[in-house]
């Protein structure tokens, strides 16, 4: 008997030695009302908040200049500014300069400065001036501090906002999910650290919620998909409310005034419609409760919550939207899935 188990024993022993991709890595979402997840980032590693934005393909930190001491301009930060060091930099000649451009729609420079890959991030309410890093991200992977993953990122020295839009920000930087090359995703999916460029996000009505980047943690049913189709607007209805007078509002294009100002939701499903249907290509709809697709501002009034983007075929949906429901971005086969969830039950 000892014979024959001999080489299936010998088999068994070399599984463990062969090198497997993380399947999935799961952050808590915390915040109100803006939403974050803290990373680790840095030798050693330090904490930083950074705002989930599935819009846009950089993820950056706020930071000091090289040379000159304080970022020139940088909001109010929970954590001290990340300190850039000249060996971190990636320098202009670098593929991935060239990557981050293109993902950009930018051209880059490298005559002034090449030792380094400056950039400009152009966003709704402002922009972001800066130039591109590496640097360790101790990730939620399983494997020992040593062993996390080298990532480019940016250095953020520079923020420009339009002093209408602006808001508050109690973050020290962007996390970008977008589709592109150079998101901390497809970054993960190069190096081997997950198996799958996918990401998944819940919020909770309650408060906080998770996202997820991996394939594990994606239900097997019960999902609705529809493809991702950047530059195609879904068929995007609503006949809110009949009843109320629309009024001009600073927070949202669209806003209706009540007989007195709103002040719960429970206001708002008296005198707005119980569901609202956003249809998009191949007959799929989402139905959206008033909760959802309404925000009350500090007047009073209620705003609809999902805004059309003024030149483009787009409409952004606020998180309001996505409330309780697990959002599914499967960037490898192009679709975007959602399901009814119970967001504040981490997976």
């Amino acid at each position: 008997m000892a014979g024959r188990w001999a080489p299936v024993v010998g088999v068994l022993l070399l599984l463990p030695l062969l090198p497997l991709a993380s399947s999935s890595m799961v952050f808590k979402r915390d915040g109100n009302p803006l939403l974050y997840v803290t990373m680790n980032i840095g030798e050693p590693a330090k904490h930083y908040f950074l705002d989930i934005d599935t819009g846009s393909n950089l993820t950056w930190l706020e930071c000091n200049t090289l040379g000159k001491g304080a970022c020139l301009t940088c909001n109010k930060e929970p954590h001290p500014l990340y300190r850039p060091t000249r060996s971190k930099l990636v320098p202009c000649a670098d593929l991935l300069c060239d990557t981050l451009h293109h993902d950009l729609g930018t051209t880059k420079n490298c005559r002034d400065a090449p030792h380094q890959c400056g950039y400009e991030i152009a966003y709704l309410d402002g922009s972001s001036l800066g130039v591109l890093l590496r640097d360790k991200f101790s990730l939620p992977t399983g494997s020992a501090p040593k062993d996390s993953p080298t990532i480019a990122f940016g250095c953020g020295y520079d923020q420009v906002h339009d002093p209408k839009k602006a808001a508050t920000v109690a973050v020290d930087g962007i996390l970008g999910l977008g589709r592109g090359s150079v998101d901390l995703v497809s970054q993960l999916k190069r190096q081997g650290a997950i198996s799958k460029n996918v990401i998944a996000h819940c919020l909770s009505r309650k408060g906080g919620g998770y996202l997820f980047m991996g394939e594990e943690n994606v239900p097997s049913s019960h999902i609705t998909w529809v493809p991702i189709a950047p530059r195609t607007p879904g068929m995007l209805k609503a006949s809110l409310s009949k009843y109320l007078k629309q009024v001009s509002d600073a927070s949202l294009p669209l806003c209706w005034k009540g007989p007195r100002p709103f002040k719960s939701v429970d206001d708002l499903k008296k005198k707005f419609k119980p569901l609202v249907s956003l249809k998009f290509g191949g007959g799929v709809t989402m139905a959206i409760p008033p909760e959802n697709y309404l925000v009350i501002t500090e007047h009073g009034n209620a705003c609809f919550g999902v805004l059309a983007l003024q030149g483009l075929d787009m409409y952004l949906i606020g998180d309001i939207t996505m409330q309780d429901q697990l959002m599914i971005y499967e960037n490898e086969k192009g679709r975007i899935g959602w399901m009814p969830s119970p967001c504040d039950k981490m997976p």
